[in-house]
């Protein structure tokens, strides 16, 4: 079955992204998640990530992909969620954003993925990091 094309183009920088998700078999699909509420969700057991299209509209379509793109590779080598151990710097004001995020809506044993997940997203640099950590990572 085909999956629908992103509602816009994906940006340049993010294409080697996705190329190296799709190699590692990973799928990534530009639809509403199967869990309502979210505007992106990973699923390590079918190795997919969803990408809603209202992000594009919201302007978040890069930080949701890139997201979900850590959890893809925190689910490297066995399919369950491990820290990355990147140190991704953040302003303080960033930070404080991040912890009111986790505190409301995560679980605790799921805050240190996802802290990790959040610092990363908004790095410029993050394509390329998470382009290399899946190579290191995702052996298949």
């Amino acid at each position: 079955m085909d999956q629908p094309a992103p509602p816009q183009p994906i940006a340049a920088n993010l294409q080697p992204l996705l190329r190296e998700l799709k190699a590692h078999g990973f799928k990534v699909r530009f639809e509403q998640p199967p869990k309502i509420g979210v505007y992106g969700l990973f699923e390590a057991r079918s190795r997919t990530l969803w990408v809603h299209p209202i992000t594009f509209e919201l302007g978040i379509s890069r930080q949701t992909l890139l997201h979900e793109a850590v959890h893809a590779a925190q689910s490297c080598p066995q399919g369950n969620l491990t820290r990355l151990g990147i140190a991704a710097p953040v302003s303080p004001l960033i930070a404080q954003e991040i912890n009111s995020i986790l505190f409301s809506n995560y679980h605790v044993k799921d805050r240190v993925l996802e802290q990790e997940a959040f610092s990363l997203q908004g790095q410029t640099n993050a394509p390329s990091i998470l382009v290399k950590l899946l190579r290191q990572r995702c052996k298949t």
